[in-house]
């Protein structure tokens, strides 16, 4: 009875898997979480079986490959990306919103003051300096205005 609890497959396969979801938190990208869920579900299924090495690997990776592509794109929508609600949320802050021009447009560009801050704007409009203008699209840090 001088065996270690780290003599356990179990035990390894848990510090392994619990490694894993530290390390997801460190380098996030949800790829590693699937590892130490591989390494998690291969320690519960040692507490019931006995099986070798080779095996114990096989299972891991089964289980972490099958869950990674099984389960990393739903989580990754789920996570990272914003919804087409946040999306409609945001364009709302400026759709339909009025601006200052801060320079006179030319070739299609100039610069406009919306909420205190200054933004790049295309225009088809003749806009010159101090006009007011309406925000009619938002794409990344550039606005469409019109007169």
């Amino acid at each position: 009875m001088n065996e270690s609890i780290f003599s356990d497959p179990s035990v390894i396969w848990m510090i392994a898997g619990i490694i894993g979801l530290l390390l997801e938190f460190i380098f996030p990208g949800l790829i590693i979480i699937f590892f130490g869920l591989g390494a998690l579900a291969t320690s519960f299924l040692m507490l019931f079986t006995n099986v070798s090495l080779t095996i114990q690997l096989a299972l891991f990776l089964s289980i972490s490959i099958i869950s990674l592509v099984a389960l990393r794109r739903v989580l990754h929508r789920n996570f990272f990306n914003q919804t087409a609600i946040d999306k409609d949320e945001l364009e709302d802050e400026f759709i339909g919103k009025q601006a200052i021009a801060l320079t006179d447009f030319e070739k299609n560009h100039g610069r406009i003051e919306f909420k205190g801050a200054a933004w790049g704007a295309l225009s088809t409009d003749k806009i010159k300096k101090d006009d007011r203008v309406t925000i009619i699209k938002k794409d990344s840090i550039t606005l469409t205005v019109t007169k």
